[in-house]
């Protein structure tokens, strides 16, 4: 019989906390760790092992077993510097498998030169799976997530052309996140996406556009109807 692998997180923002539930959903030993007590609590009571520790503390992941660990994943977010030296931490405790999530392309060459195993750009890899997808004839399908939620297209009317993609805040009014836009180019031949994360930019958008969002079922279908 296969031993399960054990999974060390350090980092339980939005990425970590949605690794950490998928990977016990595959019952995956899994054990998240973070400086922020209040987080660690919510997960305890989500029924997932959890630690508060600064990962910047090499003695302190010691003492959390993170050397027991098959894989540990640095999830941290917007402190590079918390990365960064987590990740050294790591490589010096000879962790076997590090995976580290980096905020940019120049994040990233900084964690591989580290030694880390694997790194991940969050919006650029689901810009690009989403983009070989569509052009694989899912253009007007929806993709279901988990549940209710799905990764929809929705082309735009002339409601929201005009308007910023910051102003329009449609997280805020629709409680939809955008994934991608696309855009065809002058000559109509080909297809220009952009891909986005928080904060989002002023691009304006265009009637035509093509938004590829994700949400409820429920909320996608409120937002195509009202500005589709």
């Amino acid at each position: 019989m296969t031993q399960n692998k054990r999974i060390f997180i350090i980092g339980a923002g939005r990425f970590g906390t949605h690794l950490a539930k998928r990977l016990a959903a595959f019952d995956t030993e899994v054990i998240v760790a973070d400086m922020d007590p209040e987080r660690v609590q919510a997960l305890a009571e989500s029924g997932l092992e959890s630690v508060e520790l600064n990962a910047e503390d090499p003695e302190a992941l010691k003492e959390a077993g993170v050397q027991e660990a098959d894989t540990v994943v640095v999830g941290i977010g917007e402190n590079m510097q918390g990365s960064i030296l987590a990740t050294l931490n790591l490589k010096e405790l000879e962790i076997p498998y590090i995976v580290t999530r980096a905020l940019d392309e120049r994040h990233a060459k900084v964690l591989e030169k580290l030694g880390a195993n694997s790194v991940v750009l969050p919006a650029k890899d689901m810009a690009y799976r989403l983009a070989e997808k569509l052009r694989s004839h899912f253009l007007n399908d929806r993709i279901p997530i988990v549940g209710e939620y799905q990764v929809a297209s929705v082309v735009l009317g002339g409601k929201l052309s005009g308007i910023s993609i910051e102003d329009a805040k449609l997280p805020e009014h629709y409680h939809i996140n955008i994934l991608l836009l696309v855009r065809e180019s002058p000559d109509g031949d080909e297809e220009t996406p952009h891909a986005f994360k928080e904060p989002l930019p002023p691009m304006v958008m265009m009637e035509g556009d093509t938004l590829f969002v994700s949400g409820t079922r429920e909320h996608i279908n409120a937002f195509e109807s009202a500005c589709g």
